[in-house]
């Protein structure tokens, strides 16, 4: 099989209220459940390639307003301790 022909596997939770309602929505359409997401998620991907790209230095999702580096830096801080430590 052509590697632009591989089909992987997508698991998403969702609750169940709204699976009945989107798996109603693709019957009605006419549509396989696969198929209206594979729809969905190919709309969803478009439309962030429209989207003008934030610089690489903006953070996004649960990472916005957090400061990363000083996480990063206490976090090095604490293996080293523990590094040192162990040398003793």
């Amino acid at each position: 099989m052509p590697a632009s022909k591989q089909i992987s596997v997508l698991s998403v939770r969702v609750p169940q209220s709204e699976l009945r309602q989107i798996k109603s929505l693709a019957a009605s359409r006419g549509v396989t459940l696969q198929e209206a997401v594979h729809q969905a998620l190919r709309a969803w991907a478009f439309d962030q390639k429209r989207a003008a790209p934030l610089p690489l230095n903006v953070l996004q999702g649960s990472l916005a307003g957090v400061d990363v580096e000083k996480i990063m830096r206490e976090s090095r801080k604490t293996e080293l301790a523990k590094d040192r430590a162990r040398l003793k």
